[in-house]
């Protein structure tokens, strides 16, 4: 038998479609195109009618827009059936602002029980990878963070109080895979530390946040951050290797935490300012609650290496900020 026999052809390869919800995004932009390099995957992006896909267009099988303004489980479970989807991730929260916590609540569970309900009612095989947040692992003791999710009623600690929308929408989304978990349903959780770096589609959070904080002029409507405020960093293509991982080794009930770097937003800034070249006297530090970010667990069970620090990117981060035109500091 020649060896050309033995090598599986483009054809015969098994390849999964992926359907990605929040595709247009800071991190969706990005794992449209690492998935799409990928062998194993095809993506499909469920977007809004509005939104703006020509980034994201070369790295889609298809993309597809509901015809309502805000898709539904009706959108997600006919996708699921033409496509034939194995995998949904779900990548959509909290924009914009809205001006009640109930008001926000209700708005960011609306992605996440739509692929959920979809994928219990077409095969309990689908696997639903949902997006949290490293704000929904902190301890009311602070110390090491693990992806071990805290405790129900846990209080959490008052460096936090300034983060009651984004910590308060990352446990409730906690809550409804864990429930989706516990009756059965095939889903995990990813736990982002703080994500930077390029995107090939528009700026993240931390690029107005980190700005905020060195000229003290609050943006998007966020409180400033406190000095003390200690997390971890990610930067954007580890994280979307961490995602493929996920998809392709995740188990059932998963827990994973990306969280290559500790620094604080005190010392993050200062790397962001110098990069910058912009003149920024950081307060003085101090971990009080002595918090570490753990991620050796989820490493090894995915067998990730985390290729990218903080000092060696964030000059090309900040002129990725120029070029989308988010750039305040001055």
């Amino acid at each position: 038998m020649s060896k050309e026999k033995d090598v599986p052809d483009e054809k015969n390869r098994s390849v999964k479609n992926i359907l990605l919800l929040g595709a247009t995004g800071y991190i969706g932009g990005v794992l449209c195109r690492r998935f799409a390099q990928t062998q194993d995957f095809k993506v499909l992006a469920l977007v809004h009618p509005s939104s703006n896909t020509e980034a994201i267009k070369p790295f889609c099988k298809e993309i597809i827009r509901p015809k309502e303004v805000q898709f539904s489980a009706e959108d997600v479970e006919a996708a699921i059936r033409k496509y034939d989807v194995k995998t949904i991730i779900n990548l959509v929260w909290n924009k914009p602002l809205e001006s009640t916590k109930e008001a926000q609540f209700e708005k960011d569970r609306i992605a996440l029980e739509a692929a959920l309900r979809s994928a219990s009612a077409v095969s309990p095989d689908i696997h639903v990878i949902t997006t949290s947040g490293n704000f929904s692992l902190i301890t009311a003791d602070g110390g090491r963070i693990t992806e071990t999710p805290p405790p129900k009623g846990f209080a959490k600690p008052e460096y936090l109080a300034w983060g009651e929308s984004l910590s308060g929408v990352n446990l409730m989304k906690d809550a409804l895979t864990e429930e989706y978990i516990s009756k059965g349903g095939n889903a995990s959780i990813v736990y982002p530390s703080s994500v930077y770096g390029p995107s090939l589609t528009r700026g993240s959070f931390w690029d107005f946040a980190i700005q905020q904080f060195i000229t003290g002029k609050p943006h998007w409507g966020y409180e400033a951050f406190p000095p003390d405020f200690m997390t971890a960093w990610v930067h954007v293509e580890d994280l979307a290797e961490c995602y493929i991982a996920v998809a392709q080794r995740g188990e059932k009930g998963g827990h994973y935490l990306a969280a290559p770097e500790n620094l604080s937003i005190s010392q993050m800034a200062t790397f962001f300012a110098e990069a910058a070249e912009v003149k920024f006297q950081a307060p003085v530090f101090e971990n009080k609650d002595n918090v570490v970010f753990d991620d050796s667990h989820t490493r090894e069970v995915l067998q990730l290496e985390w290729k990218y620090q903080v000092v060696d990117e964030v000059k090309a981060w900040v002129e990725r900020i120029k070029e989308l035109g988010t750039y305040f500091l001055g």
